[in-house]
């Protein structure tokens, strides 16, 4: 990663970075209400995604960009099945790769190839940028608005149970029983 703060800065990785974070955490806090899980792990794949949008943009400077792109898509969709695992946060992981996918995009340095890739780059730093926007609204809205209690779908992305026992301790019981109290 050190290399990739070298080539990009320091400023537009921290905006990768806290942004990432930001959407992961605010989409775990949605979609796992009950739970609360903070941490880098969003933060971390958006950096994941940054690599990949360094990959795509220097495309035809590298010798064989296919086994680099392949190499790091492999790596996040196995750090994706980790986070099938319980009490590993795949909403985190997957929206602060969303978020890290577009910020990157936006921010990332880009190699020009004439006129035309100049003002391609512009228009997609655009798109990534009010897409950004979008998101973190509609998150913000799903946060305070309208907030998703239980969500029967959205636990199975967290932890599939692969046997009776296995995401049993998932879901904390909000039930107080008064009896034990006292």
């Amino acid at each position: 990663m050190r290399d990739l703060e070298k080539l990009t800065g320091s400023f537009r990785i921290a905006i990768i970075y806290f942004g990432s974070g930001i959407g992961g955490n605010l989409a775990s806090a949605i979609f796992v209400p009950y739970r609360a899980d903070v941490g880098p792990a969003g933060a971390h794949f958006g950096l994941l995604a940054c690599l990949i949008v360094e990959v795509l943009n220097c495309w035809p400077l590298l010798k064989h960009p296919e086994q680099a792109l392949m190499k790091l898509l492999t790596i996040t969709f196995i750090l994706l099945l980790f986070g099938l695992l319980p009490w590993v946060d795949n909403f985190a992981h997957l929206f602060g790769f969303l978020f890290g996918f577009l910020l990157s995009y936006a921010l990332l340095p880009f190699v020009s190839f004439g006129p035309y890739d100049r003002q391609k780059k512009i228009f997609l730093i655009w798109v990534c940028l009010m897409f950004v926007i979008i998101f973190l609204v509609v998150l913000l809205l799903l946060f305070y608005l309208i907030p998703i209690y239980d969500c029967e779908l959205c636990s199975y992305f967290n932890c599939i149970p692969f046997t009776n026992e296995f995401c049993a301790d998932q879901n904390i019981n909000l039930n107080i029983n008064i009896d034990h109290i006292v």
